[in-house]
């Protein structure tokens, strides 16, 4: 009798942790393709900012503005940027094309000084869904990272170049649908940066400040495996405030 309540025990207990994981699943779906949904309606994601820009006032200083995807959205205003205002201008799950096509709004607009752009990961880890188009992904990301750097150029702003920071640790629910050919064309990617570099375009290595070995995002800094704990920001930012501090005005 014992054994065979503890048989029905254990049949309810897989039951139930089956039905856990397909409503966990369901919710999952639903939010992928509510998020997907909204892509479509704004797929530059004009509206976003839309209310900052009718009320824009710099208060007489220079702009610095953080322009990218979540890596740049969750970046808290760098501290003690002497002489500037800082407009973060991040948008989440934003690839590079998508970047451009809100560029004019979100950078010309503004007349930034100086634009700290970060961006790229969102081009790069599709890679793991369509491992057939890896060349073109590629190739994309590089031409719209160089369309980026010059339109900044062009409008007048200085450019800092993040490089793209390393993924941290994949979840397992996240590695049957992972390649760490990702991780390849990060590096593959950042290996090419420094063509875009110049007197008015300076490279920032995220890496050296977020790493505790080649590869290896230190665990105090990764929120998750695509983004940073607010630790992670200060050590971009005792980078980055130095390093804007000493451009010439």
């Amino acid at each position: 009798m014992i054994r065979t309540q503890r048989i029905v025990f254990g049949l309810v207990a897989v039951l139930a942790a089956a039905f856990g994981i397909d409503v966990l699943l369901a919710r999952i779906a639903i939010v992928y393709v509510q998020a997907t949904d909204a892509v479509r309606l704004d797929p530059g994601g004009l509206k976003v900012y839309s209310e900052n820009r009718a009320k824009e006032d710099d208060g007489g200083l220079p702009v610095l503005e953080l322009f990218g995807d979540s890596r740049a959205a969750m970046w808290t205003e760098p501290p003690n940027v002497p002489g500037y205002r800082v407009a973060n201008r991040g948008i989440a799950r934003q690839t590079t094309a998508q970047l451009l096509l809100r560029f004019d709004d979100d950078v010309t607009a503004l007349h930034p000084a100086v634009v700290v752009f970060e961006g790229g990961i969102n081009d790069l880890k599709t890679i793991a869904e369509f491992p057939e188009r890896r060349a073109e992904i590629l190739a994309d990301c590089k031409a719209n990272l160089t369309t980026i750097v010059a339109r900044s150029r062009r409008a007048g702003a200085q450019v800092v170049l993040l490089t793209i920071f390393d993924v941290g640790d994949v979840p397992l629910w996240r590695r049957p649908f992972w390649s760490t050919d990702v991780e390849a064309a990060v590096r593959e990617v950042n290996a090419f940066l420094p063509q875009l570099t110049n007197d008015k375009v300076i490279l920032l290595d995220a890496n050296s400040a977020l790493e505790a070995g080649p590869g290896q995002i230190r665990h105090e800094f990764q929120l998750d495996y695509l983004h940073l704990t607010a630790a992670g920001y200060a050590a971009l930012s005792a980078q980055l405030v130095p390093l804007v501090s000493s451009l010439p005005r």
